[in-house]
């Protein structure tokens, strides 16, 4: 996406669960950028720029991790490139499956092709080539009407939480293991607040509750895992990351943190007594690097 509109019906589609769960392997439901698409489609119509010329740019400091500002991107990590005229059509396919060119745009990061999830006139959304490269790279957008480079610093980290159509509220969902859940003939629900003020049901989650929070650009991982290639598994972020997570200010210990699918970083939390109610603050470092402000996660 992301997933951004990584993640468009990234948020595309249903989040599908998985029928087993191995020890090694987080609960619930490992989910991929394509299956958050139905989550997350209204980010692609709202970031879409109008292109009245056929000149190609991208907008100074428009190369990011996807639902973040950062100028710091990770190698194997989902981008957004803004800018004008990046592509002559919107192009979102049902499944992403590590196209190197869609519409007859594609892109390159420090000279190697990445994989492009969504094109559209005004943004990209793209999985960055693996690189053992730091520092400055330059990036160059190719489209049948031009070309447009500019640099973004490779790193690391850059770490942002996946969240929903609003920019605000964390993708995430809630395991119910008693099978009353509203999505996945019961199995969990999208997290959120109460109600559907974002198109959709969502429930907050309660003391006891089990989550699944997503995210990208959290790092190296144990086994790695390539870029422009599936992965189903459990890829765990190392304890030397230093990875911290917070929620109203207070450090919760999530019992799985790692990539689940291409990309995509999940965590699995319960949800600890006396963090408060409503919409609180969600943020989390790793590397010595901080997420975003101005994420929240639905308590009741």
């Amino acid at each position: 996406m992301l997933l951004p509109p990584l993640i468009a019906g990234v948020a595309m589609g249903q989040m599908t669960p998985t029928s087993s769960h191995p020890a090694s392997a987080p609960a619930g439901t490992p989910t991929s950028p394509d299956a958050l698409r139905a989550i997350f489609a209204g980010r692609f119509a709202s970031n879409l720029a109008a292109s009245d010329t056929s000149t190609v740019a991208i907008n100074p400091g428009g190369i990011v991790p996807i639902y973040s500002t950062a100028t710091t991107i990770q190698p194997g990590s989902f981008v957004s490139i803004y800018g004008q005229n990046l592509a002559t059509e919107l192009n979102a396919p049902a499944s992403f499956t590590f196209p190197q060119s869609l519409s007859g745009t594609s892109v390159t990061v420090n000279g190697k092709p990445s994989y492009l999830y969504f094109v559209s006139p005004g943004q990209i959304d793209l999985q960055a080539p693996d690189d053992t490269a730091r520092g400055t790279v330059q990036v160059v957008v190719t489209t049948p009407t031009g070309q447009a480079a500019s640099t973004v610093t490779l790193g690391d980290f850059g770490p942002s939480f996946c969240v929903l159509g609003d920019d605000a509220h964390v993708a995430g969902i809630i395991i119910r293991t008693d099978h009353s859940g509203t999505q996945g003939g019961g199995v969990y629900d999208f997290l959120g607040p109460n109600g559907a003020p974002l198109g959709f049901v969502t429930v907050p989650a309660k003391v006891g509750d089990t989550v699944e929070l997503f995210g990208i650009g959290f790092g190296p991982t144990n086994p790695p895992v390539a870029a422009g290639q599936p992965f189903s598994g459990a890829a765990n972020i190392p304890p030397a990351s230093n990875l911290s997570v917070f929620i109203n200010g207070t450090a919760v210990t999530p019992f799985f943190a790692g990539i689940t699918q291409a990309g995509l970083f999940q965590f699995n939390i319960t949800i600890p007594a006396g963090l408060g109610t409503g919409d609180l603050p969600l943020t989390a470092q790793v590397g010595g690097v901080q997420t975003p402000t101005g994420v929240v996660i639905s308590l009741q």
